[in-house]
């Protein structure tokens, strides 16, 4: 990425990343029981990041390079139960990795907000575990709750840097960071006809929702020692940036067959996520929260012949606000101020007609 100007006098930012993974895979499979049965598996990985850049106050240019050799264990089981129910069980260790642009202390600027990565951010490390039940009633649908949880060292956060400007930076916020959840899922058909010429008329339905909880320290002493800059947190915890305590997604399809080659189906989506955190306050500044969005869409497809399709789409048929806002009223002693907007647009709805033809 280069920013500047184009005069003789300009002033030259760019950089350079590379992400190399030189791994190999382990996996034994193994039954227990006739009901029981295991996979336990490794992942053996090199990993080497390194980013270099040239910025207004490096014109030398500087690095940032990481280096780390990881061994990821996975166990996954599953008991049956009946013919048509299973629990599942599985267990893993991963890592997020920092995208490219959050180790780059170059000021990027958003619409409404400047963005400036950080050279010392690194990986955290996850550990998971899910326990879930699943039913298969009948081919195609599907019943099943999982419950999750997942405990990350030195989790990544957005938060403010300490400065007037209010920019947003990237650190490694605290020791450890605790997810817990749970998750449903049903696919189901309300009914299905089929004449004699085994042409189908079936509506059915699938929804999915999870609750989510997240919590982690917040941790400056840490910040000030593993960067080159301060955080004093507004809060001592918060919750994990990014995550939404509720999520849900639902569809309504409707599929018609006229001939072999004719056939018609609508299918009304709708999604919806809670409030989530998206910046971490400090200097008594209030954390930046995106608010609750929901969204529906309309999809039509039709064969017209073998070779015809049409289609029609209705994406973002509510048109929602989007929404951030500074919760300065959460801060102790300023109560009284309340949410402050951020910034609020309308995405806008888009309808669309197409028309494909395969040869």
């Amino acid at each position: 990425a280069n920013f500047g100007s184009s005069s003789s006098n300009r002033i030259f930012q760019s950089y350079n990343g590379d992400l190399n993974m030189n791994g190999a895979f382990a996996t034994i499979q193994y039954s227990l029981t006739e009901r029981l049965s295991v996979i336990l598996g490794a992942r053996f990985e090199q990993l080497t990041q390194n980013v270099s850049y040239i910025t207004t106050t490096l014109p030398d240019g500087d690095d940032s390079d990481y280096s780390k050799f990881n061994i990821l264990p996975s166990l996954i089981s599953k008991y049956t139960l009946t013919d048509k129910q299973n629990l599942k069980f599985s267990a893993s260790k991963t890592y997020t990795l920092p995208q490219f642009k959050e180790k780059v202390p170059i000021i990027y600027e958003d619409v409404a907000q400047a963005y400036r990565g950080n050279p010392d951010l690194y990986p955290s490390t996850n550990y998971n575990a899910d326990l879930g039940w699943e039913y298969f009633p009948k081919a195609g649908e599907l019943v099943s709750v999982t419950a999750f949880g997942k405990i990350i060292q030195n989790p990544i956060n957005e938060m403010f840097e300490n400065s007037s400007s209010n920019d947003i930076t990237y650190a490694n916020t605290g020791e450890k960071a605790t997810v817990a959840g749970v998750e449903l899922e049903i696919r189901k058909d309300i009914f299905e006809i089929e004449n004699a010429n085994s042409l189908k008329t079936k509506l059915s339905f699938d929804v999915n929702g999870s609750y989510l909880y997240t919590n982690q320290d917040l941790d400056g002493e840490k910040v000030n020692n593993e960067n080159g800059f301060g955080a004093l947190f507004t809060f001592k915890e918060s919750k994990l940036t990014g995550a939404s305590n509720f999520l849900a997604n639902a569809n309504l399809s409707l599929m018609k067959q006229f001939t072999e080659n004719n056939d018609i189906t609508a299918t009304v989506s709708y999604s919806y996520f809670s409030d989530k955190l998206a910046v971490i306050g400090t200097s008594q500044i209030g954390n930046q929260v995106d608010k609750a969005v929901n969204k529906l869409d309309f999809i039509l497809n039709s064969s017209l012949t073998k070779n015809l399709k049409l289609g029609l789409i209705y994406n973002n048929i509510l048109n929602p606000t989007f929404k951030r806002v500074q919760e300065q009223g959460e801060v102790p002693g300023k109560e009284a101020v309340g949410d402050i907007t951020v910034t609020s647009y309308k995405a806008g709805s888009d309808l669309r007609l197409t028309l494909n033809y395969t040869f």
